[in-house]
């Protein structure tokens, strides 16, 4: 069987990306401090729609909601009873991040192909170097090899720590509601507006 190359990967997972109008998935992030020698661990369900929305749920080990609408990012901490109002192009600092968020993502455009490797249960890892990223110094992909969807990724930031997140029942073009995209903060909350 002939080798995959990086280039094929890619294309399959940019044309995946294109033909992806929204998804949601359950995650699992697990964050690597390398000062710290320490691992935090979390889970949750993502929402994602093109163009620019998102929803992160999550579920443990504490409650925290993250919600992009079209202007801005609200963290909402229920322990805390505490929302976090950032605007979306000063939060999402990250070049990169604000393009695939926003659905103008390109994966030849913004990355270098490093290395791939075959992976068993018909997945590949693919390595990206980000040509302008300041932030991130490399990011690995787990794609499914035949059709490119991508179940999980990995990224170094540039103090060396790590977070990876995987994706697990991840649906995709399906309804979801708008309502899950609009974020009120709830009464008797404390309220922090950065500018």
């Amino acid at each position: 069987m002939a080798e995959i190359s990086a280039k094929d990967v890619a294309t399959r997972l940019q044309n995946y990306y294109e033909q992806t109008k929204n998804f949601t998935a359950d995650f699992e992030q697990e964050v690597h401090f390398l000062r710290a020698n320490q691992i935090r661990f979390s889970k949750g369900r993502v929402y994602f729609e093109k163009p620019g929305l998102m929803r992160w749920e999550y579920t443990w080990p504490e409650e925290l909601l993250i919600v992009a609408d079209k202007k801005n990012i609200y963290v909402y901490s229920k322990k805390d009873n505490q929302v976090m109002i950032f605007p979306k192009e000063k939060s999402l600092s990250s070049k990169l991040m604000l393009s695939f968020v926003s659905g103008k993502g390109n994966i030849f455009e913004d990355f270098r192909l490093g290395p791939v490797e075959e992976l068993p249960e018909g997945k590949v890892a693919l390595i990206l170097f980000p040509k302008e990223e300041a932030q991130i110094q490399k990011i690995k992909l787990l794609i499914d090899k035949k059709n490119g969807a991508l179940l999980g990724f990995s990224f170094w930031d540039q103090l060396g720590n790590l977070t990876r997140i995987k994706f697990l029942k991840t649906k995709r073009n399906i309804h979801l509601a708008k309502a899950l995209f609009n974020f009120e903060p709830p009464k008797g909350a404390e309220i922090i507006q950065e500018r």
